[in-house]
């Protein structure tokens, strides 16, 4: 049960900033595309938050990757656009796609956070590679493919039982608190 809990909870993506991660001793970031960094759907360019969110991570040295279950098409165009590598179809929670990203990163799996929308996906696949993960609220929770939101049931089930703040049995981020 406890590779399902997230080591942390944020609101928005744009809550891990160089100085959260910095504070929990983390150098890089591997961030899910769908509902956690843009809303599905939604075609690139980033603009707004995330254009400057992006901006200053970069500024900071972060090395930031996308990996998504999403099309690989997708997937790539957003990375484009954001100036950053990644690739879709990446089979989470399977660890072979988050090992590769930090492999690229140069860093081990510990001083990475890997953040997304899913515990089944994102924080499962990162905390079998042993990375911080991070859990963050659904941009849009009500929308998504079928199964992801027959599975949201499931995960607010388990939210339930994991100790800690406001059951997240994480920390929330200063803001999130």
């Amino acid at each position: 049960m406890r590779l399902l809990w997230p080591k942390a909870r944020v609101r928005r993506v744009t809550e891990l900033t160089p100085e959260w991660l910095a504070a929990r001793g983390l150098s890089g970031l591997v961030v899910d595309l769908d509902n956690t960094l843009v809303p599905y759907g939604v075609a690139p360019p980033a603009k707004g938050e995330l254009a400057e969110w992006n901006r200053s991570l970069a500024e900071a040295g972060i090395p930031v990757f996308i990996v998504s279950n999403a099309k690989p098409g997708r997937t790539r165009a957003w990375a484009r656009s954001l100036g950053l590598e990644g690739w879709g179809l990446a089979g989470k929670p399977f660890p072979w796609s988050l090992r590769r990203a930090v492999r690229r990163m140069g860093l081990a799996p510990r001083e990475v956070a890997v953040a997304g929308d899913q515990i089944f996906t994102d924080v499962l696949g990162a905390n079998l590679i042993g990375a911080y993960s991070v859990l963050v609220e659904p941009i849009e929770p009500k929308k998504g493919l079928v199964h992801t939101r027959w599975v949201r049931a499931l995960e607010r089930r388990i939210l339930e039982r994991i100790p800690g703040p406001q059951n997240g049995g994480a920390q929330r981020s200063e803001s999130g608190e």
